[in-house]
């Protein structure tokens, strides 16, 4: 299947429908995935969610208008889907920083937007370590904490302000230890960093936590692609590059679609700093079901 292809098809039809409502089954459906994949594959390339990308192309459009036409600013906001000039005003000004009046009166730079185009980039035949396991319901323990971005390239900073000694330092609370302290192997094995529902948490399983006060997540039962790194690498330089691999190359050639918005991150590390810097690598387990 051609993936880029599908997929600007959809942009295309959404881009032709930007004055009116539009159909998200039928975008879905000219980029050949179902509407919940169609809505995680553009949030994750893009790095705003569909209806942010809609408001940013409308108000792109509508600066226009206004520096080019001599149309009233209340027809202009209806025409993108605006119900008063005082909503329009303030989205207006939210992304462009003056309002529809100031910029027909003075002109100005505006914040503009492109239509979205989606490329396959083959990144110098980069191996990936791949295998499909099969999982069974196991219940993690930990903490969570909402974010605010709409793709995951925007969970990254919240992820590393939640690992970090310097910041929250949520495995502290999770193991009651600190890195590298003398004996301690607390920090050994396996931790979980769990992508789902708006949220990240950061968990281990029962056998390995020393605080009960936590949050429960049950890891469901089902297939899942698994994806690993090389030995030794950084968390927040490796994540990111493993994510790319598989959103930007492997998801739109492959056999598998992703199933749901769960995306597990799971951490091999050590306590002993030597240890850890020599043996830690990572992994991104994500459901996935066969395509239609």
């Amino acid at each position: 299947m051609n993936m880029p292809k599908h997929l600007n098809a959809a942009i295309a039809y959404i881009e032709s429908n930007l004055c009116a409502e539009f159909d998200l089954e039928e975008a879905a459906r000219l980029a050949c995935v179902t509407s919940d994949s169609f809505l995680r594959f553009f949030s994750y390339m893009t790095g705003m969610s569909l209806n942010e990308y809609i408001r940013r192309r409308r108000l792109t459009l509508a600066g226009a208008d206004i520096r080019k036409t001599s149309d009233r600013i209340l027809d202009i906001a209806v025409k993108y889907g605006y119900d008063s000039a005082d909503a329009f005003t303030r989205a207006f000004v939210k992304q462009h920083g003056m309002t529809p009046t100031a910029y027909r009166k003075n002109g100005g730079s505006l914040k503009v937007y492109p239509p979205a185009s989606f490329h396959i980039i083959i990144k110098g035949a980069k191996e990936m370590d791949f295998r499909i396991i099969e999982l069974e319901d196991t219940a993690v323990f930990g903490v969570s904490k909402q974010f605010d971005g709409m793709g995951y390239q925007s969970i990254g900073e919240l992820r590393n302000i939640m690992w970090s000694e310097a910041y929250e330092d949520v495995p502290h609370q999770i193991c009651n230890s600190r890195w590298d302290e003398p004996d301690s192997t607390a920090y050994d094995g396996i931790w979980y960093g769990i992508r789902h529902d708006g949220k990240y948490m950061i968990a281990r399983e029962k056998d390995d936590i020393q605080n009960e006060d936590l949050e429960v997540f049950t890891i469901p039962k089902g297939t899942y692609a698994a994806f690993k790194t090389e030995r030794g690498g950084f968390a927040w330089e490796e994540f990111p590059k493993l994510f790319s691999l598989i959103f930007e190359s492997w998801l739109p050639t492959s056999e598998y679609q992703q199933k749901g918005d769960l995306a597990i991150e799971v951490l091999h590390l050590w306590t002993d700093r030597d240890l850890r810097h020599k043996n830690r690598y990572y992994e991104v387990w994500i459901p996935v079901e066969p395509k239609a």
